[in-house]
């Protein structure tokens, strides 16, 4: 089926001068000279690599999403991870780079993982085939996720067909890439809520899959897995459904996204919270409304509210994410804030010694989430902060890579450089610098 329909988009013309953003040309040099660095770094994720030479034949191209010294304990269980939101990610990194052969090698080897209902496998094996549908324990599903990959094709096609004259819309990898983001956008408008009375009405809900942490009798931390569905629409999730939705409706024509697209945005705007001025984290499964504050509802929220035309609530949502995550007087940013760590106190004891242990009583900079902080700013014109964001992120640069965080949090946050973190300070600082990607990308158009 032809591409229908194209949004249109500024032509591509850098913000170059000083003038323009704020930002001088010493520190615009530098931070194209890491975002360079970056995209290599990110290209040399892609399997075979180093780390998995031999990858399974169906999991060729999928990006490794950390890079782990050989020695360390966890190597064996992770080295070979590929999880579908960092090679979502990283694929639009990629296309902003010009990268598009790399991007559409990700796209491909993603497109590879779809199954037969639409949703993808949240994390992936390379080195072998696991998860499969024979042998799927421990494997979950996240709607945010495969959001992720959905837009990422989405973002992939407008791209090359608003700059690339020479680019077959109609070509054989276009209408792959299409199908990637249509029967992805199709498995997620079957979890939209339509019931009315529902308190999720509009929203997606979560996928499958869920792990809960406790302590045994000898007092180590232990994992339980439950394979049910998740019946709790998160509002990160709609955020990312809602702008896979908008733009493939804007590819396609296709007026179904569009109108599913107008459900989220009503179902995400009733989780405003006045008081606390950012979205609340969701809606549990019995309707009760899920106050948990991340950081992630202020400041992708915060994109969100400017493209859905809320535009005193995205400056609201950004000024929110400032005082409440951030670390001190320094531009990193903490996922959470006055929430507990663990939500069990014995895993809490255990990891901290104090079974009371709130994210404000650790210092931890979440380096993907600071530069998701990055390109809120640069949409709400506050360039230079943006820029300092991204400079603050150079602390956890290593040989090109940024590192997810910059401690260890035992089964939430890992310190090991990340294609998540990588890809999204080379996605904010294209937004900063340049007028055609930032049109194009999220709510920043």
């Amino acid at each position: 089926m032809a591409i229908l329909v194209l949004v249109a988009v500024s032509a591509r013309v850098p913000l170059d001068a000083e003038e323009q953003t704020g930002v001088s040309d010493e520190v615009r040099a530098t931070l194209r000279a890491s975002q360079q660095a970056a995209v290599e770094w990110l290209v040399e994720q892609l399997v075979p690599n180093d780390a998995v030479p031999n990858p399974h034949p169906t999991r060729r191209n999928l990006i490794v999403s950390y890079r782990i010294p050989p020695d360390d304990p966890v190597y064996p269980y992770l080295y070979g991870r590929s999880f579908v939101y960092d090679g979502a990610v990283a694929a639009i990194a990629l296309t902003m780079s010009g990268r598009h052969h790399d991007a559409q090698r990700v796209l491909f080897a993603l497109a590879r993982q779809v199954r037969e209902d639409g949703s993808v496998w949240f994390g992936l094996n390379t080195q072998n085939a696991w998860p499969t549908e024979a042998d799927s324990d421990g494997a979950v599903v996240r709607s945010g996720a495969s959001a992720w990959v959905g837009y990422a094709a989405t973002f992939y096609l407008r791209a090359r067909l608003a700059a690339d004259p020479d680019f077959e819309a109609d070509g054989h990898a276009a209408r792959r890439i299409r199908s990637l983001a249509v029967v992805i956008a199709d498995h997620l408008l079957g979890l939209q809520v339509s019931d009315s009375a529902d308190r999720r009405h509009g929203l997606v809900t979560g996928g499958s899959g869920t792990y809960s942490y406790s302590v045994d009798d000898s007092g180590e931390v232990v994992a339980a897995f439950d394979r049910s569905p998740v019946g709790w629409s998160s509002t990160e999730h709609n955020i990312d459904a809602f702008f896979l939705f908008r733009d493939l409706a804007a590819l396609t024509g296709d007026d179904r996204y569009s109108r599913a697209a107008d459900l989220v945005r009503t179902g995400l705007l009733a989780l405003w919270s006045e008081a606390d001025g950012q979205l609340y984290q969701g809606v549990k499964v019995d309707g009760r409304v899920d106050t948990v504050l991340p950081l992630d509802t202020a400041s992708w929220g915060s994109l969100f509210l400017g493209s859905a035309g809320e535009r005193m609530l995205s400056d609201r949502a950004i000024e929110s994410a400032k005082s409440r995550f951030r670390l001190g007087d320094v531009n990193h940013y903490r996922p959470y804030a006055d929430e507990p760590v663990y939500e069990s106190a014995a895993v809490s004891n255990v990891v901290f010694g104090d079974p009371q242990t709130r994210w404000n009583d650790i210092d931890i900079a979440w380096i993907e989430g600071s530069q998701g902080v990055a390109s809120a700013l640069v949409q709400a014109g506050l360039h230079r902060e943006a820029a300092d964001t991204m400079l603050a992120a150079l602390d956890y640069e290593v040989d090109g890579g940024f590192r997810y965080a910059s401690i260890e949090v035992p089964e939430l946050f890992s310190s090991f450089p990340s294609v998540a973190s990588t890809a999204w300070f080379v996605i904010a600082t294209e937004l900063l610098f340049d007028d055609f990607d930032r049109g194009l990308f999220w709510g920043a158009r």
